[in-house]
C-alpha cells in the first residue's frame, strides 16, 4: 500500500525524474536513504518506471493517428502479437464498442501512414475493418501529465 511519502516521490520525479535522492529527501525532510530505499520499493514493484519519453514530433514523426479496428474475435490475439511488434505502433489495447482494439499510430508523413494501412494493416486478414483518425493537435498526453493521477490519490486517503 503506498502512503503519502510514496506518493510525493512519484509526484516530485514526475517533475523530473532525473532528480537527485539526496535533494528529493531535502524537499520532504526525510534521509536520503529514505528515498532510495523507497524509489528501489516503487521501481521492484512495478508502480513507477524512470524513463526518457521523446517528443515524436521533433523527432520527425509529424503525424500521430488513432486507428479503430475490427477484428474476428477468434484472432485478436494473434492480431494484437502482430500489431505490438510493429514499430509504427506505439499503443494497442482491447476496447470495448464500436472497435475491439485501438492503436495509436506515429507515422513522418501522411504517405507513410498510408503506405503502414495498405501494406501492413491490410496484409492481416483478420481485420475485418478499420477507421483511421488523424490528430490535428495533442493537447494533453498520456505521459505528458500525470499529476492529477496522484492528487486524486492523495486526496481519495485523506
Amino acid at each position: 500500500m503506498l502512503d503519502n511519502l510514496d506518493l510525493n516521490i512519484i509526484q516530485i520525479l514526475e517533475e523530473d525524474g532525473r532528480q537527485r535522492f539526496v535533494d528529493i529527501a531535502a524537499r520532504m525532510g526525510v534521509a536520503e536513504g529514505t528515498i532510495r530505499k523507497r524509489v528501489k520499493k516503487l521501481l521492484d514493484g512495478n508502480i513507477i518506471k524512470i524513463k526518457a519519453y521523446p517528443n515524436p514530433k521533433r523527432l520527425g514523426f509529424n503525424v500521430i493517428a488513432v486507428m479503430g479496428l475490427q477484428v474476428q474475435m477468434s484472432a485478436l490475439r494473434h492480431v494484437a502479437q502482430i500489431l505490438e511488434a510493429k514499430p509504427s505502433v506505439q499503443w494497442l489495447a482491447f476496447v470495448t464498442g464500436r472497435y475491439d482494439m485501438l492503436a495509436l499510430v506515429i507515422e513522418k508523413t501522411t504517405e507513410d501512414l498510408s503506405r503502414f494501412i495498405e501494406r501492413e494493416i491490410s496484409a492481416i486478414p483478420s481485420i475485418t475493418k478499420t477507421e483511421t483518425f488523424i490528430n490535428l493537435d495533442v493537447v494533453k498526453g498520456l505521459m505528458s501529465n500525470t499529476i492529477g493521477l496522484i492528487e486524486s490519490l492523495k486526496t481519495a486517503k485523506r
